[in-house]
């Protein structure tokens, strides 16, 4: 796979990661429920030879699944991945993949 780290640079961009800032209820950049449901975007890309990852990491608490469902239930498909990595301070990984479907996939890497 060929990973790169997705961050939006610039003085007075507010969202840093990719898709960050977008409202979860229609997708959009800037609209009127844009606070209360923000979306928090992706760190990396990772492509594979027929698959883009899109993935969120975070350290010691997961990401909030509803927004990642969301997305995935939207634009998930064969070839589009979407995957949440948390690392857990001297105990490891849980991944966790978020289905077109909107069910995801859990996998504990923890010692």
């Amino acid at each position: 796979m060929l990973v790169d780290e997705v961050e939006m640079g610039g003085r007075y961009n507010l969202y840093k990661d990719l898709f960050a800032g977008y409202c979860t209820k229609c997708w959009i950049k800037n609209c009127k429920h844009q606070d209360e449901f923000r979306f928090e975007g992706f760190d990396l890309i990772a492509l594979q030879k027929n698959k883009v990852w899109f993935i969120q990491v975070k350290t010691n608490t997961p990401p909030l699944r509803k927004n990642y469902i969301s997305f995935a239930k939207k634009y998930a498909t064969r070839y589009i991945n979407v995957l949440a990595m948390t690392w857990y301070d001297r105990k490891g990984w849980v991944f966790h993949r978020f289905t077109k479907s909107g069910t995801v996939n859990r996998k504990d890497l923890r010692t």
